[in-house]
């Protein structure tokens, strides 16, 4: 194969003289503007921004698969409203690579053509630099266009703007004669903007972005302290006890909600745990596919201690199964789908209907419904999460087996092929095997 290489820089014309909006000059950013802008990154576009493109068809051409996608424009304004024209840029590698076997989907016929491989480097002052990878085959009359965007979409999805886009499945629509929808999907609630993004500045100068890109006072009232914090935890109980916990001590240092009383915080952790439902539901869905035995063998494959949504311990471990997962289901036949492209077992939004199960556990099946998870199986739960933990940063440091490493540290008061099955009594157990995994380094 050949490859030619060339480099383009873009740099946004400056703004006007007098622009109402800015972001702080050279960007040092403490940590809750980090998590205030990545909030505002991660908010939703306006459903007008949204656009529907077809990708698979129904034999007769009368239905059609459909997916979201948002025009690079929509991308562009929400830096600019975020940052100012003078606060990010962008840099684009373009290479030719000849010599690639395209086959035709209809006939199976193979012919030689190039692709058009662009690489997008996305770089905001004071959040630092990410990079996307967009291709297209050269004998697209628009090859350069559509590989760009598809660049610079992606290095955003870096810094969470647009992410949840590939969240959204595809849904099955009616065509018009020209294979357009005659009809808009609806997007989920999650899908849906909490406001407009931008920055306001403060009295004393500084300006703060929030969740929904607008600047979120210190001083903020209680009730609407209440309302979040209680948002927090509705959403805690959603995407499950390890998933939570997690999150929030990521974000707030802390494993409880309950003391954080910073408004930008908490909407920051409700940001992030709303961005890990969109996870967990996709994680249902596919595991409805491919069914209880599956998903078991997986998770034992994985080293979790269950196959339960408390059983995740956190969002890397989610992203793995997800993946996994869908690899799994885009090898199965494709399942009877209704009217909004889903399985016939699978209910709006994810949630799976009565009497549908996933796996058999002691904590909530993945792909159940939700019910109330009484506090001494969390405190079992947050035990086992923990354990999973230290032995997966010690199996990887010593290159040894998790489960070998769980039995050793619990010098047999109980094995890791039984920790899904320990009850509270076995707790003190637990904790001695963590803190023998916490000494090792």
């Amino acid at each position: 194969m050949e490859a030619n290489t060339a480099t383009a820089g873009t740099a946004d014309v400056l703004s006007p003289a007098k622009v109402p909006q800015y972001a702080p000059a050279p960007q040092k950013y403490t940590d809750e503007q980090v998590r205030q802008l990545e909030a505002a990154l991660e908010n939703p576009f306006d459903p007008n921004e949204i656009k529907w493109r077809v990708t698979n068809t129904t034999p007769d051409r009368r239905r059609g698969q459909v997916i979201a996608y948002a025009d690079p424009r929509a991308y562009t304004d929400r830096l600019n409203a975020l940052f100012t024209v003078r606060s990010w840029t962008r840099e684009y590698a373009v290479q030719v690579i000849q010599n690639f076997e395209r086959k035709d989907r209809g006939s199976g016929e193979g012919t030689i053509s190039g692709k058009i491989v662009v690489t997008c480097r996305l770089t905001i002052d004071g959040l630092g630099s990410h990079s996307g990878l967009g291709e297209e085959w050269a004998d697209n009359e628009n090859a350069g266009t559509s590989a760009e965007a598809q660049a610079f979409k992606r290095a955003c999805s870096c810094f969470g703007l647009g992410r949840y886009l590939y969240d959204l499945g595809g849904n099955w629509v009616d065509l018009d004669d020209r294979k357009q929808p005659l009809s808009r999907p609806r997007l989920p609630d999650w899908a849906l903007p909490k406001g407009k993004p931008g920055l306001a500045t403060s009295q004393n100068g500084n300006a703060h972005a929030g969740t929904n890109g607008h600047m979120q006072h210190r001083g903020a009232a209680a009730g609407d302290l209440r309302t979040l914090k209680a948002r927090v935890k509705s959403l805690c109980e959603q995407v499950g006890f390890g998933l939570a916990r997690s999150v929030t001590k990521a974000i707030a240092a802390t494993e409880d909600v309950e003391p954080i009383s910073n408004a930008a915080v908490l909407s920051a952790v409700a940001a992030k745990l709303e961005d890990t439902l969109r996870g967990v539901e996709r994680l249902r869905r596919a595991a409805e596919v491919v069914g209880p035995a599956s998903l078991s063998q997986l998770c034992q494959q994985m080293n979790l201690p269950g196959d339960c949504l408390d059983d995740i311990p956190d969002r890397s471990v989610l992203r793995h199964l997800i993946e996994a997962l869908e690899t799994v289901t885009g090898a199965l036949p494709q399942q009877h789908q209704n009217g909004a492209g889903q399985t016939g077992r699978t209910a709006v939004n994810g949630h799976t209907p009565p009497g549908a199960t996933n796996g058999h556990c002691n904590g909530r099946p993945i792909a159940t419904a939700k019910r109330p998870v009484p506090e001494d199986v969390k405190v079992l739960g947050a035990a086992r999460a923990d354990l999973i933990r230290a032995a997966q940063r010690v199996g990887k440091l010593k290159n040894i087996k998790v489960s070998d490493v769980v039995d050793r540290a619990a010098k047999g008061a109980f094995r890791f092929a039984d920790i899904q099955r320990l009850t509270l009594e076995a707790l003190p157990a637990l904790r001695a095997a963590i803190e023998i995994l916490r000494q090792v380094d």
